[in-house]
């Protein structure tokens, strides 16, 4: 039971059991494992990844990360009536975009949804 603001009502909210963050080691560790690629070798190019999507993502470029999506800067701008008028003080916001891939999507939509009260 929460209450929900907006219409000034208790209701029973439903909310999605989020687990541990995976950090980078245990990641490397585990497709080092399933991969039987040495820990440090796989350790060496997925640093070597980071700092290419890194690069490629803040030099404008969207980068295409397979069945996994698609990575890039997006951005938010106020206009202006004539072309003179354009700066980069109209921009307002940048942020990382992501994009899932079609695979991820459909994974996710045929995700199975449990319930406990």
């Amino acid at each position: 039971m929460q209450r929900v603001a907006v219409i000034d009502d208790n209701r029973v909210v439903a909310h999605a059991v989020r687990y541990s963050t995976v950090k980078g080691d245990e990641l490397i560790s585990y497709a080092a494992k399933s991969s039987h690629i040495p820990e440090s070798t796989l350790l060496a190019c997925t640093l070597a990844v980071r700092e290419a999507i890194s690069y490629f993502v803040l030099n404008g470029h969207h980068v295409d990360l397979g069945k996994f999506g698609i990575l890039g800067i997006r951005s938010s701008q106020k206009s202006a009536t004539d072309a003179e008028e354009v700066n980069a003080s109209l921009v307002k916001r940048m942020t990382i975009g992501f994009k899932p891939s079609v695979e991820i999507k459909n994974a996710i939509a045929q995700m199975h949804i449990e319930t406990e009260v």
